[in-house]
């Protein structure tokens, strides 16, 4: 997925993944006004095949506001 963003540099996408202790990965996703900036790679559509039979857990969804920023995303914004 970063070689895929590094190659394409879709200005309005902020892309973050963490890895917990116990294994679990946390993926944080600004996309501003083009969703299909990220979704419509490649590189994404490869890496959601058989998502479901990768995951120890159900995918969580949910939208956040930005309480605070430091150096993660410009200009405190997601997108």
């Amino acid at each position: 997925m970063f070689e895929a963003l590094d190659e394409t540099a879709p200005q309005s996408v902020r892309y973050l993944v963490l890895e917990l202790d116990d294994g679990e990965f946390i993926h944080v996703v600004g996309e501003g006004n083009e969703p299909s900036a990220l979704t419509g790679l490649a590189a994404f559509e490869a890496f959601t095949q058989n998502h479901a039979e990768r995951r120890s857990t159900p995918v969580k969804r949910s939208p956040a506001k930005i309480i605070g920023n430091y150096h993660v995303l410009e200009d405190g914004k997601a997108g």
